[in-house]
């Protein structure tokens, strides 16, 4: 990036959450900053993870929190140390946004709504001069940082002393994140990673019986592990749906599941539904008389568990067991 100074532009391409820190970053620095949006507004998907309840961060301490970034931690850590789940905290609260920590651990805004964030940051970037481009739909850059766009009065070029990147993955076309931009990067001769599915759920053949009643369920709480080797696995919630589960637990295993996929055609893991029991503790319970009572009573009974549980029971086993 260019030493800052009144004449220097920066080029941010992608309107997104990583393409609004930049823009705040690079204006704090005392750059002239563009922000480049190929639809009619910034932070599409940013608000449409608000409708989850916007999930900002974890609170976990910082040797956890960055091994959820897998094989990518290391590099991650590093820049984690200079803005790491408090200072997400801290930037929202200047924001004039008060957090908190819900049960999971997780961090939300305290009204749980993505809308009062975004206005909030895009009034502060505003404030700091920064510029925003939409309904600009990047197609390429020479070697001398002259960027090309399509927008609605045709063609159009830029050229800037530095270009940031902020495209998203290719996870939601209908917001503008199809991927599209590998192309021309490869035709620069930059490499780029294969696109992989990540932080998302996962397919699978439910009974028609079953997901008709429970789609849309949450079952919590739960521990789940992808080895069964003892190990205790990560705990939280997750969600049944008509193509199969979902949720933040199914969120944190997707790249191990993904990975398990790509290796063997299939990924097992494994529920615990009462994560507070021991298995001598269950063992007991369950081998005391039911006195003419069903399992599905017992359990109910017993256990507290609820009847997305029950009948997961029922579903992934078969009755003998």
């Amino acid at each position: 990036m260019p030493k800052a100074s009144s004449t220097a532009k920066i080029a941010i391409i992608g309107g997104g959450p990583a393409g609004l820190m930049a823009a705040q970053c690079a204006s704090n620095q005392g750059f002239e900053v563009h922000v480049f949006e190929r639809k009619a507004s910034v932070g599409r998907k940013f608000l449409i993870a608000g409708r989850g309840g916007m999930n900002l961060t974890h609170s976990e301490d910082f040797s956890p929190f960055c091994a959820r970034f897998g094989t990518e931690q290391d590099s991650v850590s590093h820049w984690l140390k200079d803005f790491n789940n408090d200072a997400i905290r801290a930037w929202a609260s200047d924001l004039g946004i008060d957090t908190f920590i819900g049960s999971s651990g997780r961090v939300f805004p305290t009204d749980m709504k993505a809308a009062p964030l975004l206005r909030a940051w895009l009034k502060h970037l505003r404030e700091r001069n920064v510029q925003f481009h939409v309904n600009h739909f990047c197609t390429g850059i020479s070697a001398n940082n002259t960027l090309q766009f399509q927008n609605a009065e045709g063609e159009t070029c830029l050229q800037v002393d530095a270009v940031i990147f902020a495209c998203g993955g290719g996870s939601w076309p209908q917001l503008g994140s199809d991927g599209s931009w590998v192309t021309w990067l490869e035709a620069l001769g930059v490499k780029v990673n294969t696109l992989q599915a990540a932080n998302c759920g996962f397919n699978y053949a439910w009974t028609s019986l079953f997901k008709d009643k429970f789609a849309g369920h949450a079952i919590k709480p739960l521990r789940i592990n992808i080895k069964n080797d003892g190990s205790k696995g990560l705990q939280g919630e997750c969600v049944i749906s008509e193509y199969g589960i979902e949720g933040s637990l199914i969120y944190a295993l997707s790249r191990s599941m993904r990975e398990s996929i790509n290796q063997h055609g299939q990924a097992t893991i494994y529920l615990d539904l009462l994560p507070d029991h021991s298995v001598e503790r269950l063992s007991i319970m369950l081998n005391k008389p039911r006195n003419g009572r069903s399992l599905s009573d017992v359990l109910r009974r017993l256990f507290g568990l609820s009847a997305v549980k029950v009948s997961l029971i029922y579903e992934l086993c078969e009755r003998a067991q």
